[in-house]
């Protein structure tokens, strides 16, 4: 049985551009993170109060907001 990658901010996560990216919902804090639909990991979820309570997750230390990219059933 393999673990499941966590991906941090400090992952490098190697993609062209937002559209490249696509998530996929759990239960709980973490999302699974895709790049151009291959899975790369579990990544944290975070809440921008200031911004609408708007869900977040942090790709090489810059904010990807998850209503900006698409989300995988």
């Amino acid at each position: 049985m393999s673990k499941v990658k966590i991906i941090t901010e400090d992952t490098e996560v190697k993609f062209e551009k937002n559209e490249d990216l696509s998530f996929s919902d759990y239960c709980g804090d973490n999302v699974g993170l895709y790049v151009n639909g291959e899975f790369l990991g579990e990544i944290e979820v975070f809440t921008d109060r200031e911004n609408g309570n708007r869900e977040y997750i942090c790709i090489n230390y810059e904010v990807v907001y998850l209503d900006s990219i698409k989300e995988i059933y």
